[in-house]
């Protein structure tokens, strides 16, 4: 609503002056000209808060930004949720929270908080191949502001792109660029932009098949060049033999590559090669080493290049992973000759006025990164690189500022988990953090400037911003981002419900709150105070918890409720958590799903009598638990799992078939309160698929499960039914097969659906995501 106000009030703006303005005037940098308020209107709608003459007015405008729940730093399950006062509450198998970037990231220049505005949407990588978050190993920028990414992924904001995509100053994608990448299985290491051309590097090569088939299958060894306008590959064509080309670097006429090879052209060449950047076929004889070179770095003609080597120039000259060569005479300078590093291998160098920053798996001088002057000589400055390894993989180097990226857990002492920010001049480790989840691999890791304001981080840490959030964690259903509420339960929750302003939660847990629980619980949200409310159930033994007013109707596999015998089905109160004694409808088996309508509870489960025979689905009075009536339709099969109550009508959901009055699979309707079979328009195809959890809003029915498809359409753990007449329609979420939906919440304009979710319409997420209503997009 701000966005439209704020673009109505410009419009408005500008038609009421534009006309009173004199056409003489057009200077676009004078307020008072037509051209200054023409771009004015231009930038705003632009959303372009870049610097300029041409002000920006905030719009306030927000993205949601998708945090999801992680287990060990993989995606993991959100078995209950729900949404309520501006809030979404999740229980589940999790002890973290993070921002869902996938491996590449905007943030805050000063802060380091992940962006979730229109005016830097995040880039959502995805690896289609492996169902997860891609990754990053290098990106460069042009002249103009774009950002070109290197990695491995194969979507950039649900866009396809192979591990080569050029991002816009805008941060979106840039769709005229498209390289059309294969699937070559390659690990991609370095890029380079030179005179409107990306250069990249890998371990492709013509085993593994043509680089890409457009416009016709094309091979490339190791090197390959492309337009940085359309990413077409050009005719640069470098013969490469041997393993891979790690790093590149150019003086503006060479590119100089490292890596594990063993001839350019033909020719013999161990490990480091030279090449113009026009002529890829001719070869330039050059230095040698006798083992691969991860890192290079070019000063003052002076090529720096770091890796697993002891020797250069056929082995004549020592240097032990680190050495500078005089690029005017092809000569190893005397430099490194006496610095001995220790471990297995050099990986990044970064230079700052005349001092080096050295990466790599190092276990002396120092650990992880040492300091040297240009001469390889080593500075007093120690990093104290800390954790159950100390490793600098990539190095970056930004206004004055070095990023480190690796496998380590503090930097002088301070807590850093896979990356720091040091300040060159003060030489200070600063606040700055964006709290990755992952480490990153050797190949991976970059920080550079996309705006004034905006840092890009490239890596392998799938998300950021990472959050210590035990089972159970709020957040704003605006932003996505977590509160500070941190309950912090001691094991799994896997059940909760909000009611007015209360939560409820079951699950494994013993303590939560610093206080000692049997598996349930219960907080005020104004001031988030544990309650006094201390039933006693078996640990994760509830499947549905119903609240009316001051009572709860509870199901599940339970035979016993504050030591006194129950089975599965019980109500208590919500103040003490005392059993209503005059309700007891004992069925015989699992309860999955209760609904309440007037004065009848809905039961839904694996039970045969209630204490009626009824095939696992009946009506019990909600004050005695005594048995109304069940249905008259044949079943075979497993057994139910949910319900949900639509303008009179009762939908169960479950793993089985229905053999009478009509054949069909896994979801029947039903008229309430007869209970009479409405015949459905569709079904599942087998028992193995089935619904969970169901909500609807005023024109939509919401279902999620375990399913791949419905009514012959492809529907991975979520469809949507048409609300008056249960057909099916085309929304979509375009979840990731394989997803299972646990639970999904129809709230104001969106629709939330909780689970074992790694991704939707190819953005990498972790257990749940928000949609559109009527488009299934995501936030």
């Amino acid at each position: 609503m701000k966005s439209y106000l704020s673009f109505l009030y410009l419009i408005l703006f500008y038609l009421t002056v534009y006309d009173c303005k004199p056409p003489a005037l057009n200077n676009a940098c004078d307020p008072s000209s037509k051209s200054f308020l023409e771009l004015l209107i231009v930038k705003n709608i632009a959303n372009d808060r870049s610097p300029s003459c041409i002000p920006y007015f905030n719009r306030f405008e927000t993205n949601f930004l998708s945090y999801g729940a992680f287990l060990g730093g993989s995606p993991s399950d959100i078995y209950s949720a729900a949404v309520a006062n501006g809030k979404i509450y999740i229980g589940g198998l999790f002890t973290q929270l993070a921002a869902t970037t996938g491996g590449g990231a905007f943030v805050w220049s000063d802060s380091a908080k992940p962006i979730g505005s229109t005016y830097c949407p995040q880039l959502n990588l995805y690896d289609e191949n492996s169902v997860a978050s891609g990754t990053i190993s290098e990106a460069v920028s042009d002249p103009d502001g774009n950002l070109y990414i290197l990695g491995n992924f194969t979507h950039v904001q649900s866009f396809p792109r192979r591990n080569l995509a050029k991002i816009k100053p805008n941060c979106q994608v840039d769709l005229e660029f498209d390289a059309r990448l294969n699937d070559t299985s390659a690990v991609l290491y370095d890029l380079l932009y030179l005179e409107g051309r990306i250069f990249f590097s890998g371990s492709f090569q013509t085993s593994t098949g043509a680089l890409t088939n457009y416009p016709t299958p094309t091979l490339r060894q190791h090197v390959a060049s492309v337009n940085a306008i359309t990413g077409l590959m050009d005719d640069w064509a470098p013969n490469v033999s041997g393993v891979d080309v790690r790093c590149m670097e150019t003086d503006g006429t060479f590119i100089y590559i490292g890596g594990g090879f063993t001839a350019v052209n033909s020719n013999g060449a161990g490990n480091l090669g030279k090449l113009h950047k026009d002529n890829g076929a001719t070869f330039y004889s050059f230095m040698d080493t006798n083992d691969t070179v991860n890192a290079m770095f070019i000063r003052n003609g002076v090529l720096y290049v770091g890796g697993l080597f002891s020797s250069l120039n056929a082995s004549t000259v020592t240097r032990s992973k680190m050495a500078a060569i005089d690029l005017a005479t092809n000569t190893v300078l005397p430099a490194f000759s006496s610095l001995t590093i220790g471990g297995t291998a050099v990986y990044a160098i970064a230079c700052f006025q005349d001092e080096l920053y050295i990466g790599g798996e190092i276990t002396s001088p120092r650990e992880g990164l040492i300091k040297t002057d240009l001469n390889g000589n080593l500075l007093t400055n120690n990093y104290s690189i800390g954790g159950i390894y100390q490793i600098v993989y990539k190095l970056s180097i930004v206004d004055e500022k070095l990023y480190a990226f690796g496998f380590f857990e503090s930097v002088r002492s301070e807590p850093r988990n896979h990356i720091f920010q040091l300040d060159l001049k003060s030489d200070t480790v600063t606040t700055w953090d964006p709290k990755f989840l992952n480490p990153n691999s050797f190949s991976q890791g970059v920080a550079i400037k996309l705006k004034e304001n905006v840092i890009f981080l490239g890596g392998g840490f799938g998300a950021i911003d990472t959050r210590q959030r035990n089972y159970l964690a709020e957040l704003d259903a605006e932003t996505g981002v977590p509160t500070d509420w941190d309950p912090n339960p001691n094991d799994l929750i896997s059940k909760l419900t909000v009611s007015g302003k209360k939560i409820f939660v079951h699950g494994q847990f013993t303590t939560i709150a610093n206080t000692s629980r049997q598996t349930m619980a219960s907080f005020d949200l104004e001031t988030k105070t544990l309650l006094g409310w201390n039933p006693i159930f078996p640990a994760a033994s509830i499947e549905a918890m119903l609240v009316e007013n001051d009572a709860m109707y509870v199901g599940g596999n339970f035979t016993a409720v504050n030591s006194t015998s129950v089975n599965r089905l019980v109500k208590i109160d919500t103040i003490e958590g005392n059993i209503d004694s005059s309700f007891n409808p004992n069925p015989n088996n699992l309860i999955r799903s209760l609904q309440l309508q007037g004065d009848e509870l809905y039961v839904v489960g694996q039970f045969t009598t209630i204490p009626n025979a009824a095939n696992f689905l009946a009506s019990v009075n909600r004050t005695t638990g005594a048995f109304i009536r069940t249905h008259t339709q044949t079943f075979t099969g497993f057994s139910a799992y949910g319900s949900y109550i639509s303008d009179g009508r009762l939908m169960m959901s479950g793993q089985y078939q229905v053999t009478a009055p009509y054949n069909g699979f896994g979801l029947t309707f039903y008229q309430i309160p007869d209970l009479e079979t409405i015949t459905p328009s569709s079904t599942f195809p087998s028992t193995s698929e089935f619904v969970r959890s169901i909500d609807q809003n005023q024109t939509k029915v919401y279902l999620g499960g375990n399913f791949a498809n419905f009514g012959g359409k492809v529907r991975n753990g979520l469809f949507s039914l048409n609300r008056n007449d249960f057909s099916m329609n085309e929304w979509d979420a375009n979840l990731s097969l394989g997803s299972t939906v646990y639970q999904v919440i129809a709230h104001g304009n969106a629709v939330y659906a909780f689970g074992n979710i790694t991704s939707v319409n190819r953005k990498y997420r972790a257990g749940f995501v928000k949609l559109d209503t009527e488009s299934g997009n995501s936030y």
